[in-house]
């Protein structure tokens, strides 16, 4: 398994964590030219270093800080791959494998996809590995290749600020609003008082 992240030096960090709880190889994509790239920008930085490689099954979180959680997906199409999102479980089975996804309403959705494929990855399917301090020592001076813009082969133009088309520009937490009402009780009495308050309201 090879863990590949665009990032800085504090993210060779993360990699030498990954690398401790399994992982065989670690690449770290830092450039300058990286700064500033929107969810497409990422994917075609990471789309360009997986095609370098053999993967069967590249995995991605389901939503990432940088790039709306729109990365997977993006890897996918760009890759031509199939794709599955809010994955929370996975079978192997003969070349293809059998993913459960979480959909609406805590239901859950069983799909068979065929190898390769990119999935992005619901927080909880499953329990990391314990890392002693044997692992930490074992990883510590292991080298992890960094590679940049021009060993990638990449326009810096295409990624980076340069090349986003989307642009974040204000991230806070809204002010609460007036009139809210929290609902207490078990499930079935939430639903029981919410009827009877849209009902009230002429809701229902």
């Amino acid at each position: 398994m090879t863990v590949i992240t665009v990032g800085d030096d504090e993210s060779e960090e993360v990699l030498r964590r990954e690398m401790a709880m399994g992982a065989n190889n670690g690449i770290l994509l830092s450039d300058d030219a990286f700064e500033g790239s929107d969810g497409r920008g990422i994917a075609t930085i990471l789309k360009t270093e997986i095609e370098k490689g053999s993967y069967d099954l590249i995995l991605s979180g389901a939503q990432a800080d940088e790039g709306a959680g729109q990365i997977g997906g993006m890897i996918a199409a760009m890759l031509d791959y199939p794709y599955a999102s809010l994955v929370n479980k996975i079978e192997v089975k003969d070349g293809k494998i059998i993913v459960g996804r979480e959909i609406e309403g805590g239901n859950q959705e069983m799909n068979e996809i065929q190898l390769p494929c990119v999935l992005s990855i619901q927080t909880g399917i499953n329990e990391p590995r314990y890392v002693g301090i044997r692992g930490i020592r074992k990883v510590a001076s292991v080298d992890i290749p960094v590679k940049g813009a021009a060993d990638l082969g990449i326009d810096s133009a295409s990624v980076g600020e340069a090349g986003a088309k989307t642009k974040r520009v204000d991230y806070f937490v809204p002010d609460t609003g007036e009139g809210a009402e929290m609902l207490e009780g078990s499930t079935g009495e939430i639903i029981e008082k919410l009827i009877e308050k849209l009902k009230a309201k002429g809701g229902l």
